[in-house]
């Protein structure tokens, strides 16, 4: 090897050394070879902590806080309780921990005690200083990394800034300013606006955006023949009219709520439990969008509704107190699994926490917070002490200390002065019926004991009496004689109901019918009162801690309910203020820090998720994350312009609608075999920069909903109790129509439907119903064969296409017109020269064909010839599919 020298003197040097060292490193006494290493001192989190969680956590730990006292952290017993500090670092005989355990005191009662190994631990851990990982109380700040100018200034968490729409080379495509912004970025590439769609798609298209519901022919009929410059205008403000618009938009909102009707995980098919009177908070929902509330009330009803208000004080609810209850049900979604006492758990009740801040953060801040519960953001500067600060918010309400099971969370639709009246009222009628029957039960009860003596004197004399003692003594305990006798007498002395009945004499009868009756009369006076899902702060706030590594069993630093750093400009925020009736008012304050007109975030992921609803896709195409490792926006000054545009009007859904619905960009062909695509395909493959308006399939419920609409089953109401779902052996999920609430139909709108976490009604299902783990912000679309033979082949389908076909035949005129009729149901416009040529053969074989088969009259084979060319628009892609 280049450079070695095997006889360097160097070497020798060294090894002389080396070996002087060695002999003096082993030149040592017996004595000390003798003597033992020192013992290790006890470790906090490994030798103390799991006795503490074994011993003392029931009453000091996660589940429960009794005289104040927490011993899950150093920190926290070095503050104590209600009676101090319970450890004196470096003196055992100081530390009240160790004298109740070492006295057995604690625990009290007859739990299990600590062994004296385990004591001799504690109390070496105490008189060595109780050293632990984590004493301080700077935790936060550890956890926290510092915040940078360049964090700040990532383009999500900047204030929106309202840009010029910016000048194009064709300003005559211009309707919107929506249309410059976007007709900008095409013309840098050299691209433009396709064509406008034709009147007829374009009608389907704003009545399917808008509603949910194809449009009837009656409808596109007065489009196609209003000549007025107005008139696409006109269309879409009776389609923003219609009550239906807010059961389309409602559905929206309801998918990033995590809306569901039944409680906990759901993750039994065969087990439905229904969370009883959640729908009233899907009907807020759908009225609010009917009446277009502005988004910053409507959000801070939501987040805040019971905080607005002093409910608990109320005599009487009104019908707005009622509102903003029922409001605060959009926390209310998260599985949770407390009502079975083994789930009752301390992490579990910590995970609905966490559920619920992840629905709010996705849905509003459009923030992946989640992963901060264990550790600082890795992407985003959002730090663990950031998601525990904004976990603050809802621990009054969702308090692990105090905490209400999933039966118990709820409150009367009445006020609670009202409520403690009608319970009032309500007993002393269970006390005067009570007394009633008590008063039946001994007139029957004699008239029995003498038909029991009558036929008991039947019996021979010798064993009456036996026989008597046989019959009254318990099965279990009776000899073999009284066996004997009990079967062999105790039919006879077996009295029915209805024999009592009849041994009644007419006084008796009487009295006992008029006890009947005022019992009748008692119940009808029966006062009753319904259930709201709401929020509501249980008590006074609880202590809040920075959970290490997500362990709720190791609390760090304390810390103050507020917002993530880098979104304000001092930390933790703006001073809460209490809010009425005893509230924290940490949530309202959540609320108005939320819809200030200049947060960097709020506006811009609603107007993102509304562009996303109208063209498949987001300006931002990751609508619950903002963040470092989202989707840059396609086009950020319009997402920005929008933001402010939105807010400018008043936070105003129906205003942005109309901005959009009235743009070049929507109002554009889909087509995508024109000139235009083909020198697009190059330049922008994905259609990001929308030079077509994108195809897009319609979303499982309203495939069911425009199925009976044009069947004519459609059932229109509004609102009220969920309409039952049950699954089948088969592994079917379908409507449980023998258990329909009163007055309900099994053919009303699909928002209607129980909806359940993970069992939806299998034709949901299959067109790709999402799963509810937490919340929905974008759905998915999957082709996959089992969606078509549903369309061919379900019960549901075929049976509304038979349906559909009667209510074609109804109509008068010719198979021509007929054929028009139904092409303008299913797909809202008539059909072409060749359509209806192809149509009338389709009709002609199968009318020769029914007519082959014995006892089928011409009625009948018009009736299945109709039902097949029916059956055949409802499986054509133009019908489920967005044109």
């Amino acid at each position: 090897m280049a450079g070695f020298k095997r006889n360097s003197p160097g070497v020798a040097t060294s090894v002389v050394v080396l070996g002087t060292l060695c002999v003096g490193l082993f030149a040592v006494s017996a004595e000390e070879r003798a003597a033992p290493p020192a013992p290790t001192p006890p470790q906090f989190e490994k030798d103390v902590l799991p006795l503490l969680k074994t011993y003392c956590w029931k009453c000091h730990g996660g589940e429960g806080l009794v005289a104040g006292l927490d011993l899950r952290s150093v920190p926290l017993m070095l503050h104590g309780g209600k009676s101090g500090p319970v450890v004196k670092p470096g003196a055992s005989a100081e530390s009240p921990l160790y004298q109740k355990l070492a006295a057995r005191e604690m625990p009290p009662g007859d739990a299990l005690k600590p062994t004296d190994a385990h004591l001799a631990t504690i109390k070496a851990w105490i008189d060595v200083g109780a050293p632990a990982r984590y004493r301080g109380g700077d935790l936060a700040e550890e956890e926290s990394p510092p915040l940078t100018a360049d964090d700040r200034q990532w383009w999500a968490f900047r204030k929106p800034v309202r840009a010029t729409p910016p000048a194009v080379k064709q300003p005559e495509f211009i309707r919107t300013p929506v249309d410059a912004f976007i007709l900008n970025r095409l013309e840098q590439q050299g691209l433009s606006f396709s064509d406008d769609a034709d009147r007829a798609t374009l009608l389907r298209r704003a009545a399917l955006d808008l509603t949910g519901l194809p449009p009837t022919p009656a409808e596109l009929d007065r489009f196609l023949n209003d000549s007025s410059p107005k008139a696409w205008e006109r269309q879409i403000e009776r389609l923003l009219e219609s009550p239906h618009y807010g059961e389309r938009w409602g559905r929206h909102w309801l998918d990033a709520a995590g809306y569901v009707d039944t409680v906990g995980s759901d993750n039994d098919a065969t087990i439905i439990k229904p969370r009883e009177g959640a729908w009233r908070y899907r009907d807020y929902v759908v009225a609010a969008f009917n009446a277009d509330k502005p988004y910053d009330r409507f959000l801070t009803e939501q987040l805040a509704g019971d905080e607005l208000v002093d409910w608990r004080n109320a005599p009487e609810f009104t019908p707005q107190t009622l509102e903003l209850l029922i409001a605060t049900g959009f926390l209310r979604p998260a599985a949770d699994n407390t009502g079975e006492n083994e789930l009752n758990t301390a992490d579990i009740r910590h995970q609905i926490l966490y559920d619920t801040l992840q629905t709010v953060s996705t849905n509003v801040l459009g923030l992946t917070m989640h992963c901060a519960q264990c550790h600082s953001h890795k992407f985003d500067p959002i730090s663990q002490a950031d998601y525990y600060r904004l976990k603050a918010i809802f621990a009054p309400a969702y308090n692990v200390q105090n905490w209400k099971k999933v039966d118990e969370r709820y409150l009367p639709d009445i006020a609670p002065a009202q409520k403690q009246e009608v319970d009032r009222l309500n007993a002393e009628l269970d006390k005067q019926i009570a007394e009633l029957k008590q008063q039946i039960a001994a007139t029957r009860g004699a008239v029995q004991q003498k038909v029991f003596e009558a036929r008991l004197a039947q019996i021979p004399e010798p064993v009456r009496q036996d026989t008597r003692t046989a019959v009254e003594t318990a099965a279990d305990k009776r000899n073999e004689i009284q066996k004997y006798l009990a079967e062999k007498f105790g039919a006879l002395l077996t009295i029915k109901p209805e024999e009592v009945t009849a041994a009644l004499d007419d006084a008796a009868k009487s009295a006992l019918a008029d006890r009947e009756a005022q019992i009748n009369r008692l119940n009808g006076t029966r006062r009753s009162y319904g259930k709201i899902q709401a929020l509501w702060d249980v008590g006074p706030a609880p202590v809040a801690y920075l959970y290490r590594r997500g362990g709720f069993e190791f609390p760090g630093a304390r810390l103050e309910p507020g917002f993530p750093a880098v979104l304000v400009e001092q930390v933790p925020g703006p001073p809460l203020t209490p809010g009425p009736g005893g509230s924290s008012g940490y949530r309202l304050a959540l609320a108005r820090w939320l819809t200030q007109s200049d947060h960097p975030l709020t506006a811009r992921v609603i107007v993102n998720r509304v562009w996303q609803q109208f063209f498949g896709r987001g300006i931002v195409a990751t609508p619950d994350n903002f963040g470092r490792s989202g989707a840059a926006p396609s086009h950020p000054e319009l997402l920005d312009w929008l933001a402010t545009e939105f807010v400018r009007s008043g936070w105003k859904f129906k205003a942005l609608h109309r901005l959009i619905l009235n743009s070049r960009v929507y109002r554009q062909a889909s087509r995508s075999d024109t000139e235009l695509a083909r020198k697009a395909a190059t330049v922008d493959p994905d259609n990001v920069l929308l030079w077509r308006m994108p195809l897009r399939r319609l979303e499982s419920e309203i495939i069911r909903d425009s199925v009976l609409a044009v069947s004519g089953k459609l059932d229109r109401q509004l609102g009220g109790q969920p309409v039952p779902i049950k699954p089948l052996p088969d592994g079917m999920v379908v409507i449980e129509t023998q258990n329909l609430p009163a007055g309900a139909s099994p053919f009303r709108r699909s928002l209607y439907l129980v909806t359940r976490r993970n069992y939806q009604p299998t034709e949901l299902a299959v067109f790709d119903q999402p799963i509810i783990a937490t919340n929905c912000t974008r759905r998915t679309t999957a082709a996959v064969a089992l969606q078509s033979l549903t369309m061919l082949n379900s019960q549901f389908v075929t049976e509304q296409a038979d349906e559909f076909a009667k209510r074609v035949l109804q109509a008068e005129g010719d198979e021509a017109h007929r054929i028009d009729l139904a092409f303008k149901l299913a797909l809202a416009r008539p059909p072409g020269a060749e359509e209806l040529v192809l149509s009338r053969e389709l009709l002609g074989k199968h009318r020769q064909r029914s007519l082959s088969q014995p006892q089928v009259t011409p009625e009948e084979a018009e009736r299945q010839s109709f039902a097949h060319l029916c059956h055949m628009l409802l499986n054509s892609n133009e019908f489920l599919y967005v044109p």
